[in-house]
């Protein structure tokens, strides 16, 4: 169920999901801890879809929050800064490419290094 997941991942820490949640400071409206409340403002769940928070370090609640596709999903999700010497490296923009746990695709990482590399020296 989507609204006692969403429950459970920002208020149990003993949650899978609180690492990435409650302990970063997301939390669930005080309205949205009834779900009759949610099910009102949020309607029912369509099929395929998931919920997603527009600002995805904002909280859930009725303005941020929004019935989403899995590749809506992807696109809006936090991506790791990456530094080189210090300084961070900017993040690849090319959805179709394939990315490494760095963020961007490895055409991408070369330039960004020798960019920094080379405005360093």
């Amino acid at each position: 169920m989507v609204w006692g997941s969403m429950i459970q991942r920002c208020t149990n820490p003993n949650n899978s999901g609180w690492p990435d949640y409650g302990a970063r400071g997301i939390s669930v409206c005080e309205r949205w801890l009834t779900f009759e409340n949610f099910l009102a403002d949020m309607g029912e769940r369509p099929d395929g879809l998931s919920i997603d928070r527009v600002d995805n370090n904002g909280n859930y609640e009725p303005g941020n929050c929004r019935w989403a596709t899995a590749s809506q999903q992807q696109r809006n999700r936090r991506r790791p800064v990456y530094y080189d010497r210090g300084k961070p490296l900017p993040m690849c923009g090319h959805p179709n490419r394939e990315h490494k746990a760095r963020g961007m695709c490895d055409n991408c990482y070369r330039r960004a290094l020798r960019r920094e590399r080379n405005n360093a020296a």
